[in-house]
């Protein structure tokens, strides 16, 4: 955690100062598209800041308060922080959203469940792609909250390791398309962390469905549903 907080002044830094000479109208095409590629490195490198310090935070869940969280805005708030990669690799989004989806969580938590099950999609989903999500109450008391992708999927030799940390496949996940090998097994500790499940179905090359399952808050008041 001390670490993780050390690094974020030094790579705040070097990020703004990148931006301000982005500023400049002088720079030649070739060396903006090199800031621009710093930039998005440094992202990615804050992103796994941000995952270590949520790692610490499970090591001590001694704060993990709850309280009656409704899912449509959370997705809603994932998809647009992750609007530009989207409209980057022209990836067609697809919601199917019931509004009245509402659980007793942590609402950080389970932001960052979303985000980093739709960052994953949109990382391993090539340009054009699609990628479906969908928030929807179960019979059995649950609300499911899906994402499937067209993406490369993951080899059936892998899936049984990808809740492991830092694991990576071979080939079809390689750190060239970006994850850190921490996303999943933080969204899994969390999920865990609200008594729910989280189950995934993949085959190489024909793309990713994962599929969260959480407690249902029955004393939030329902709602007429609408689709989106």
């Amino acid at each position: 955690s001390n670490v993780a907080h050390e690094l974020r002044t030094p790579l705040s830094i070097i990020k703004t100062n990148t931006e301000i000479r982005m500023l400049d109208t002088d720079i030649p095409e070739a060396a903006r598209e090199l800031h621009q590629n710093t930039l998005e490195e440094l992202d990615r490198i804050s992103h796994i800041i941000n995952n270590l310090l949520t790692l610490n935070t499970l090591v001590n869940p001694g704060s993990f308060a709850l309280s009656t969280v409704r899912l449509s805005p959370v997705v809603d708030t994932a998809l647009e922080k992750l609007a530009q990669p989207i409209a980057k690799k022209n990836i067609t989004i697809k919601t199917e959203i019931d509004t009245d989806a509402t659980v007793r969580g942590n609402a950080s938590a389970l932001e960052q469940i979303t985000f980093n099950i739709i960052k994953n999609a949109v990382i391993y989903t090539p340009r054009g792609g699609t990628i479906t999500v969908s928030v929807a109450n179960q019979k059995d008391d649950t609300v499911r909250f899906s994402v499937e992708d067209s993406g490369i999927g993951i080899a059936e030799k892998d899936l049984a390791h990808i809740f492991d940390p830092f694991y990576r496949a071979d080939l079809a996940r390689s750190r060239t398309k970006g994850g850190s090998g921490l996303g999943l097994v933080i969204v899994s500790e969390l999920v865990q962390l609200h008594a729910g499940r989280i189950t995934v179905h993949s085959e190489l090359g024909h793309g990713t469905t994962v599929n969260v399952f959480i407690r249902r808050d029955k004393r939030a008041p329902i709602r007429p549903s609408s689709r989106r």
